[in-house]
C-alpha cells in the first residue's frame, strides 16, 4: 500500500509510545489542560506491564523502606489491586489492568489516542520536531500528527533517533563518568529481554510433552540461582540478552526466549522436585512479545550518572526520584550457564542506593529543542539507568514530563529556556498531584491550609509495641526513633537467653529515614542498658538530654544470646538496619515488609501531631509527616482559617503504609490505613454547619472535593470526620490542602 497521509491532527503535545511512561506523561498533560495525542503501536496500553508482557510493577520501595511511589501510578495501581483476584507477580496481570488504562483515556476530553499506529517517519528541521507520521494497520490509515511539543516514550528511542538526537547502546567506560561500577572499557551488550508465563490448576492431571526445539534443563543444578518453587506465574530470569541485539535481533531473541520458557516448564512438570505439585497445572498463557529492559539511551541535556545517585544530588531542577538497586543482570541472562541471573558472585550491598532525585534536564534533549524523553530511553549512564529502568520509577518521571510539557505549552517556553520560577511552578504542581520530590516542600501560596489552625479528636504519641519475634544481635542492629524535645530515658525491647550484663548503645542523628551513613558518624550520646538474666521485655537507659526534632538512629552492638524484638505494627517512617559485611543495609531485607525493631523514648515523643498535615511534606522523609489518631474511628480533624474565606476545593492525601510494595498487595487489596467512609463539614462564620461532601467505600489516597453548588459565601473552618478505615485501627492523614 502507498504510505500517503490520509488523516491529519494538530495538537499541542504528541506522545509516541503508550507503555506506562508514555501513558502517564500523556494522561498527566491532558489532565492539566494540554490537548494531547497519544500514539501507540500496540492494541493495549501499559507496555511491559500490560497483558501482552505481564511484568509486575517495581520501584524504589522494593529496596528502600517507606519509598513507594505515589501520584498517578499509585492511583492506577490502587484500582488494579482492588479489581484483581491475583497476587502481584510475573505473569499475573489480568485484563482488568488493560481496561483501567483504556477507561482513563476514554474519560479524558483533552486526550486523543491512536492505537495500533506505528510511527515510521518524523518531520524535523532546524532542531525542531514538527510532525510525525504513522501507519494505523487495522484500517490502513496514515496519520500525520503536528504538535508544538513531543515526547519520545517508544522505549527504543525511535523518534529521537530519527530526529538526530545522539544516543548510547551498552555500557560507558569507567572513566567517562568516573563510575566505580562501570567496566574499564566500554561495552555494547544490553540487558536481556524476558518472556514470562502464567499457569492454572485444572483440578486433574495435565501431562506436558515439550516440542523438540525446547531447551532442556535436566536437573536442579541446571537452574542454579533461579528459584522456581512457585510456578503459577514466572519468571523474570527467563531472560535472553547477549549475544542477541535487543534491537536488530528482537524476533530471534523472542524465539530463543520461548525455547527456554518451554524448557523451564518441561523441567517443572517432568523433572523438578516440585513436579508433583505441578501435576495438575497447565500453561494458560505464554508471552510472545519480549519485555525489553534496555536498548538506546539518549544523551540529553544532562546525563544522570552513578556518583550523582549515590550521593543523592539535590538538583535544582529535580522533578522525581528513584531508588531501585543498581541492578546489572548477568551478561547473556539464562544463556549464561552456571551463573546466577544477577549479581553473580557479589552481594547486594555495593549496588544499593537510597532515594535520589532526577533532574528535568535528563528528560529532554538539546539537539531537538521541543522533544521530551520518557521511559527507558531517558538520559542516563548505563549504571544509573540500571536503577531507573523499573516501571514505577519511570512512571513518576513521566508524570513530571507531562507536567513540564503542559507548563511549557502554557508559557510558550522551550524546556531549555525554563527559569527557576518555572521549575518551582512545575515542582509545586507535582506536589499538588501527590508526587514526591526529595526535599521539596509545599509552598503553594494558594493553599490556605498552610496557615490554618488545626485541632483533632485525638493524637497518638510514638510508643513502640513489641511482638514476640525479633532479630538476633549476632550482628550490629539499629532502628530509627523519632525524637522531639526532652528525653529522660531510651527504651528498647529485648529477649535475653543468657546471663545478666550491660549493653552499650549509641544515638546518631539521621538526616532522613534513609540516612544509613549516619550510623557510622560520631554519636550524639552513649547509652548503657542493664540486661537481667533471662529477661524478655523493656530495658531502659538514662539520657537526660533535649534533642531537636528529627530521626535518630539507636545503634546496638552485636551481643550473643540477645534478640531485639520487632514492633507489632509499622509506624509511619520508622525503619531498622543491620550491619552486613561492614556495611549497613535496611532490615530485614529487600522486598520485605520492613518490620521495625521496638524502641522509643520517655517521655513519649509527639511524632504524629496534627500540624504534620500542613508541614509541606506529604509522606515520611525527615520526619513522620503524618497525623495519626490515638483511638480508632470515628475521629476528626479540623482546620480553622485565619480569616473566613470562600473555598473552592478540599484536597486530602490519606495516610498509607509506604513500607508496603506492590508485591505485598494481594488480590482484591485495599490499603487498610486509607479512610473508607468519611465526610467533610463546612463551618460558617455564624457557627452553622453545612455538609461539603460525604464518601463511602473510598480506596484512593488522593481525594479532591470541589465546593458543593448549594454552598456560598465565606467559611470559618473545615472539619474532616472519619467514620471507618479500610481495616486499620487508627486514622491517618498525610496532607490537607484548601483552595480559594
Amino acid at each position: 500500500m502507498s504510505l500517503t497521509v490520509t488523516d491529519r491532527l494538530q495538537t499541542t503535545l504528541c506522545v509516541i509510545g503508550g507503555g506506562i511512561s508514555g501513558y502517564c506523561a500523556a494522561l498527566t498533560a491532558a489532565r492539566h489542560g494540554c490537548p494531547t495525542v497519544l500514539i501507540h503501536n500496540r492494541p493495549v496500553f501499559g507496555g511491559c506491564g500490560s497483558t501482552e508482557m505481564r511484568i509486575p510493577f517495581s520501584g524504589a520501595g522494593s529496596h528502600n523502606p517507606a519509598a513507594n511511589e505515589t501520584g498517578l501510578i499509585l492511583e492506577l495501581l490502587t484500582e488494579e489491586r482492588a479489581q484483581s483476584p491475583y497476587r502481584g507477580g510475573d505473569g499475573m496481570v489480568g485484563a482488568h489492568w488493560d481496561l483501567i488504562l483504556y477507561d482513563r483515556v476514554r474519560r479524558e476530553p483533552n486526550l486523543t489516542a491512536l492505537l495500533n499506529t506505528h510511527v515510521y517517519e518524523v518531520d524535523c528541521a532546524d532542531g525542531t520536531l514538527r510532525a510525525v507520521r504513522g501507519l494505523q494497520m487495522g484500517n490502513e490509515k496514515v496519520w500525520e500528527v503536528s504538535a508544538d511539543f513531543f515526547v519520545d516514550a517508544t522505549g527504543d528511542g525511535s523518534i529521537g533517533t530519527a530526529a538526530g538526537v545522539p544516543f548510547r547502546i551498552g555500557q560507558e567506560s569507567r572513566d567517562e563518568y568516573h563510575e566505580s561500577l562501570a567496566p574499564e572499557q566500554p561495552e555494547t551488550w544490553t540487558l536481556g529481554s524476558s518472556l514470562v508465563f502464567r499457569s492454572r490448576d485444572c483440578g486433574q492431571p495435565m501431562p506436558y510433552e515439550p516440542p523438540p526445539w525446547a531447551a532442556t534443563y535436566p536437573d536442579e543444578a541446571s537452574l542454579q540461582g533461579r528459584p522456581h518453587g512457585y510456578f503459577e506465574g514466572g519468571y523474570w530470569w527467563i531472560e535472553v540478552g547477549y549475544p542477541f541485539d535487543s534491537l536488530t535481533d528482537n524476533e530471534a531473541l523472542r524465539d530463543e526466549a520461548l525455547r527456554h520458557v518451554l524448557g523451564v516448564w518441561d523441567h517443572i512438570k517432568n523433572r523438578c522436585e516440585h513436579r508433583d505439585r505441578a501435576a495438575n497445572h497447565i500453561l494458560e498463557w505464554v508471552g510472545m512479545l519480549p519485555a525489553k529492559r534496555e536498548s538506546r539511551r539518549f544523551i540529553g541535556a544532562h546525563v544522570l550518572a552513578q556518583n550523582e545517585i549515590k550521593r543523592r544530588e539535590l538538583f535544582p531542577d529535580r522533578v522525581s526520584y528513584g531508588g531501585w538497586i543498581i541492578d546489572d543482570h548477568t551478561k547473556g541472562g539464562i544463556l549464561a550457564t552456571g551463573q546466577a541471573p544477577s549479581f553473580h558472585g557479589t552481594g547486594f550491598a555495593p549496588f544499593y542506593v537510597a532515594p535520589y532525585s532526577v533532574p528535568l534536564r535528563s528528560l529532554y534533549t538539546r539537539e531537538v529543542t521541543n522533544l521530551f524523553l520518557a521511559g527507558r530511553c531517558m538520559s542516563a549512564s548505563r549504571v544509573a539507568f540500571n536503577s531507573m529502568r523499573v516501571q514505577r520509577t519511570l512512571a513518576v518521571a513521566a508524570q513530571a514530563v507531562g507536567v513540564a510539557a503542559s507548563h511549557c505549552a502554557q508559557t510558550h517556553k522551550l524546556p531549555a529556556a525554563l527559569q527557576p520560577a518555572d521549575l518551582h511552578a512545575i515542582q509545586q504542581t507535582l506536589l499538588r498531584d501527590d508526587c514526591y520530590i526529595p526535599r521539596v516542600r509545599n509552598q503553594d501560596e494558594q493553599d490556605l491550609a498552610r496557615h490554618a489552625t488545626i485541632t483533632t479528636s485525638s493524637t497518638r504519641a510514638y510508643e513502640a509495641t513489641p511482638t514476640t519475634t525479633g532479630l538476633p544481635l549476632t550482628t550490629p542492629l539499629a532502628t530509627l526513633v523519632p525524637i522531639s524535645g526532652p528525653v529522660e530515658q531510651v527504651r528498647i525491647h529485648l529477649r535475653n537467653e543468657g546471663k545478666a550484663g550491660e549493653l552499650r548503645g549509641t544515638l546518631h542523628r539521621a538526616d532522613d529515614l534513609w540516612d544509613l551513613p549516619a550510623l557510622d558518624s560520631d554519636p550524639i550520646a552513649s547509652l548503657a542498658f542493664a540486661i537481667p538474666a533471662g529477661h524478655t521485655g523493656p530495658v531502659l537507659a538514662e539520657l537526660g538530654k533535649t534533642l531537636e526534632r528529627g530521626f535518630y538512629w539507636l545503634r546496638l552492638p552485636a551481643a550473643e544470646q540477645l534478640t531485639w524484638l520487632q514492633q507489632a505494627d509499622r509506624p509511619p517512617g520508622i525503619t531498622s538496619a543491620r550491619c552486613e559485611d561492614g556495611q549497613w543495609v535496611f532490615a530485614p531485607g529487600q522486598f520485605s515488609n520492613w518490620q521495625p525493631l521496638a524502641a522509643d523514648v520517655l517521655p513519649l515523643t509527639a511524632a504524629f501531631e496534627p500540624q504534620n498535615v500542613t508541614n509541606g511534606v506529604a509522606r515520611p522523609e525527615q520526619w513522620t509527616n503524618v497525623w495519626v489518631s490515638d483511638v480508632s474511628a470515628p475521629q476528626w480533624l479540623s482546620l480553622e482559617l485565619s480569616t473566613p474565606t470562600a473555598l473552592s476545593l478540599v484536597q486530602i492525601a490519606w495516610g498509607l503504609d509506604f513500607h508496603r510494595s506492590y508485591f505485598q498487595m494481594p488480590g482484591s487489596f485495599r490499603s487498610a490505613e486509607c479512610a473508607r467512609d468519611y465526610r467533610i463539614i463546612a463551618e460558617l462564620p455564624d457557627g452553622t454547619e453545612h455538609l461539603w461532601s460525604e464518601v463511602q467505600s473510598n480506596l484512593h489516597r488522593l481525594r479532591r472535593h470541589p465546593r458543593p453548588q448549594d454552598l456560598s459565601g465565606p467559611l470559618k473552618a473545615i472539619r474532616i470526620e472519619i467514620t471507618a478505615t479500610n481495616g486499620a485501627d487508627l486514622v491517618e492523614i498525610d496532607e490537607v490542602r484548601l483552595y480559594q
